[in-house]
Parts: C-alpha cells; sequence; structure tokens
C-alpha cells in the first residue's frame, strides 16, 4: 500500500514576495464591515424571532405583581439562598424577584418564559437537553410542564442564578445583560455558519447568472433555511430545511427573480447541473474505496464532477471575515485539501484541481498558499472580496470556474 504524503506548512522565507492576490488592508476593512453587517443582523433577527421583548414584557407584569412574602416562605423549595434575595432588597431602588428567580407557577401559566429563565442562568438548550432537563418542547411549542418539571426546573436555574448574583451582585440592568449574552454565546455557532453561508450563496449567485446567459444551466437543486436553529456548540449547529426545491432551468426563466426570492429565504445552493453533463455540488460528503475496500470520506465546500470522472476540481471556500482568523481558515482549509489528495492517491484516481477561496486573506497565508501554487498543490487562490467587487476580478474568476465544470 502507498503510504499518505503529509504536507506540511513550510516556513516562509525571509523578503518572500506578498502576492498580488494578498487582501489589502482597504479590503480587510470592507471585509470586516460587511460581516460586522451580517452578524448583527442576525442577532437582531433572532432576538426578534425568540421575541425576547414579549418575554421581557411578561416578566415586567410579574414582576410588578408578584408576592414578595411568598418568595421568603417558600425559598427552599423554590431552591432560593435569603441571602440572595437580601442582594435585590438592597439594591437602590429594590430589584423585583422575578427579574432573576422563577417561581414553577410562572412556566406553568407562560411556558416560554423557560427560556427567559434558562438564559438568565446562562445554560444552553443543548446542555439542557444532555442532563435530562429537555426545555425545548416549552420554549418553542408552548407546551405546558407538569408541576414536577416546572419545580424542579425552577429549583435548578434559581440555584445557579443564586450562586452567581452572590459573587458577581445584581444591578438593576444586570438580568437583561445576562439574557442577552447567554444568547449571543449560543448565537455563536450559527454566526460562523451563516457568514459562510452567505459568501458560499454570493459566489454561486455570480454563477448561476453566468451559466444561464451562456446558456449552460440545466438545474438547480436548493434548500430554504428561513428559521435559525441554534446552540452554543457550532457542531452541534442543526440546520433545518423548510423548503427543498430543483428550478429546472429554460430560456424564459426568470432568473434574477428565482434569486432574489430564494436568497430572502437563506438559500443553501446544492448541485448545478451543467448541459454538457457536468455537475457542481455544495457541502456533499463522498466516499471512495482503495483496493482493500478501505473507504476515504471526505467532504470539499464545492466540487465539479463530470459523466466519467466523480472529481474534476475541488474548491474550499472561507467566508469568515476576521483578519485574526484567517490563518486558522487556511490551515482548515490545507486539512481539508490534504485529505482530497490522500484519498485520491491512495485510491488509485488522478489529483482533482484544487482551488482556496477567502474573504480575507492576510499576507502570510497569501503567501503560503503561494507556495502551493508554485509546488502544484493548489491550482488557483481567489481573494473574495476582490472577486466580489472587481469586474475584472470576477470575469476572470467566472471564466475559470467555467472550465473547472468542463467548458
Amino acid at each position: 500500500m502507498r503510504r499518505r504524503r503529509v504536507r506540511e506548512r513550510q516556513p516562509i522565507l525571509f523578503g518572500s514576495p506578498v502576492p498580488s492576490f494578498a487582501s489589502t488592508p482597504d479590503e480587510i476593512r470592507r471585509a470586516v464591515e460587511k460581516g460586522a453587517i451580517l452578524r448583527g443582523t442576525l442577532l437582531i433577527k433572532v432576538i426578534a424571532s425568540l421575541d425576547i421583548e414579549g418575554l421581557l414584557e411578561i416578566v415586567k407584569v410579574i414582576s410588578g405583581t408578584f408576592d414578595k412574602e411568598d418568595f421568603h416562605e417558600r425559598h427552599g423549595e423554590l431552591g432560593i439562598d435569603v441571602e440572595a434575595l437580601s442582594l435585590l432588597d438592597s439594591n437602590d431602588p429594590p430589584i423585583p424577584y422575578p427579574y432573576y428567580f422563577c417561581d414553577p407557577n410562572y412556566l406553568l401559566r407562560y411556558p416560554p418564559l423557560m427560556m427567559y429563565y434558562r438564559n438568565v442562568a446562562m445554560l444552553s438548550r443543548k446542555v439542557m437537553h444532555g442532563i435530562g432537563l429537555d426545555t425545548l418542547p416549552y420554549e418553542d411549542r408552548g407546551v405546558v410542564p407538569s408541576q414536577q418539571i416546572a419545580l424542579e426546573l425552577s429549583r435548578y436555574f434559581n440555584s445557579i442564578v443564586c450562586k452567581m448574583i452572590k459573587i458577581s451582585g445584581v444591578t438593576p440592568y444586570r438580568h437583561l445583560e445576562m439574557v442577552l449574552s447567554n444568547i449571543g454565546d449560543s448565537l455563536g455557532g450559527v454566526s460562523r455558519n451563516e457568514i459562510g453561508r452567505a459568501a458560499s450563496a454570493q459566489v454561486i449567485r455570480y454563477l448561476i447568472s453566468h451559466w444561464f446567459k451562456l446558456g449552460y444551466l440545466e438545474s438547480i437543486a436548493y434548500a430554504l433555511k428561513d428559521n435559525y436553529e441554534f446552540d452554543d456548540d457550532e457542531q452541534e449547529t442543526k440546520e433545518v430545511n423548510v423548503e427543498t426545491g430543483l428550478l429546472s432551468v429554460s430560456p424564459d426563466v426568470d432568473i434574477e427573480a428565482f434569486l432574489d426570492r430564494v436568497e430572502s429565504r437563506r438559500v443553501k445552493y446544492q448541485e448545478l447541473t451543467l448541459r454538457n453533463g457536468y455537475r457542481l455540488l455544495l457541502d456533499k460528503q463522498i466516499t471512495w474505496y482503495d483496493s482493500n475496500n478501505k473507504f476515504y470520506k471526505i467532504g470539499p465546500d464545492l466540487y465539479s464532477r463530470s459523466v466519467e470522472v466523480d472529481m474534476v476540481w475541488a474548491g474550499e471556500i472561507k467566508g469568515g471575515a476576521d483578519p485574526a482568523g484567517s490563518d486558522e481558515h487556511w490551515k482548515t482549509a490545507t486539512q481539508a485539501i490534504n485529505r482530497i489528495i490522500d484519498a485520491a492517491e491512495v485510491t488509485g484516481r488522478l489529483k482533482p484541481k484544487l482551488s482556496f477561496m477567502a474573504t480575507i486573506l492576510v499576507d502570510r497565508v497569501a503567501i503560503e498558499a503561494q507556495q502551493w501554487v508554485n509546488e502544484g498543490i493548489l491550482t488557483s487562490v481567489y481573494n473574495l472580496t476582490r472577486v466580489l467587487d472587481s469586474e475584472e476580478e470576477l470575469r476572470k474568476f467566472l471564466t475559470d470556474m467555467t472550465g473547472f465544470v468542463g467548458y
């Protein structure tokens, strides 16, 4: 059996020229600006979809009518330390207990409040599921919990919040900070996925428009996401398809109207089929077998295949807009590229042409990527910010991509 080659990162030689595709300071600023707008818009949409304002309004109403003496009498049953209640009382003005502490009756009356008190306790839905106290049915579907479950959840939330505020103290608005910071933390995985999805969708839109004008495009397979399913672990983030579809392309199709419609619903393109038999596939894992029937799984971000060859070209696309993360994105991409090369070698396939695309290419990454081009590992490298902003760079990119699908 052939031994697998490991392509280690090569040291950058002093004085190595910076390739032309490296990001300029202005390009980095523009990419960061676009990324900030995308992340901010995403957070606003999630907060709106979760109706955080509605939950806060319910808490405000409860806080105006709660029975202070009842909380003190039942503090042991509710899992609340009297010292924590004293902290709320000693604030000027005193802070209503329901801003921080949950009574099971609140959850029985308003099941979606589970989301509010879970976030005050800085807990994720994933971890609640992991400890056997799943809150999803009550948060998302408004299922009324049993008296026992409502009590158990209230005690768990309250015991955590007690310990936190005894250490960090309270302010009239800290409960809001706790809720929003925990939601923001949970949004991390979705934010990264969404930035990658948006970058990929933008690239594919240009390809669809270009190939449609040339008459090369036969069909478009896609999935619409619409809703955001999120948790605090990127690997556990679940993308839920609201709708899948297949558009058969004909000359009378209003392709731009189609693209506008699906992109407004967070489209994730799955496959473009061309009239010459080639297909461009996105985020599809494939398995190759060697002569001993050992399998190798690979999953490039994009790849093209013909009728005869199951991978003609493959590309890694990194849409992250943080210059500090550029090196890590390159590392992740090279690992995926190495897996493709190794799998092709041990299974007796020809190495496909390979490309790297990134929103930001800091100098170090650009120099290393150029070394890979010089060594014949990569066929091409694309600065996506420049591709999307420059007509000349866009034309070159579209010409290359059209060649990768057999035209």
